[in-house]
């Protein structure tokens, strides 16, 4: 969700803002996964009243998120890694928040890097596409990369986290006139 609150924070006061780096961002629930009505609209109401029950089921991200098995047990270590399943109101505010944000790609007028792994379970690439296509800034850069899942700068194998480590350096840098050595 970093990328999704990026953006909205951009959107409240743009001025602070040279550029950002996205990656795999959550700017809309894929309609592949979205829920259909009435769904939303009861889960809106039963938060009201439960906003912490946890009854949304769905499976353990990590799993999906992780390619490198070694990684999928240092990331399960975690001792702040969330392991319940969603709670209702936080769901409900995923639905809220990826709807405003869909519906103002078009006011994104910063410029960017959007990373998004081919393979990425988690959040949907073809939402970083359209995200790179409705955005107003002419500064904009997409980045997918094959076969690649959703945690791109720790579960990916050594040599694909440092492809992506170095597009983002080489981003930056060409941006802050900064030198472009990369090792």
């Amino acid at each position: 969700m970093g990328a999704a609150i990026c953006l909205l924070i951009h959107f409240l006061s743009p001025e602070p803002f040279n550029g950002a780096v996205l990656v795999a961002p959550m700017c809309k629930i894929s309609d592949s996964v979205r829920p259909r009505w009435p769904i939303p609209q009861i889960l809106t109401f039963l938060a009201r009243f439960f906003p912490t029950l946890p009854i949304v089921p769905t499976p353990d991200l990590l799993f999906k998120s992780v390619k490198v098995p070694r990684k999928k047990l240092i990331a399960n270590m975690n001792p702040l890694r969330y392991r319940g399943k969603p709670r209702l109101g936080t769901v409900v505010e995923l639905l809220r928040v990826t709807d405003f944000l869909n519906q103002r790609l078009s006011d994104v007028n910063l410029p960017f890097i959007v990373l998004h792994g081919s393979a990425d379970a988690v959040t949907d690439p073809d939402v970083s596409r359209e995200l790179y296509r409705e955005a107003r800034t002419l500064d904009k850069t997409i980045k997918v990369y094959d076969g690649m899942m959703h945690s791109l700068l720790f579960g990916e194998t050594d040599e694909n986290v440092e492809i992506v480590r170095n597009d983002v350096l080489s981003w930056l840098l060409a941006r802050s006139g900064g030198e472009t050595r990369l090792q």
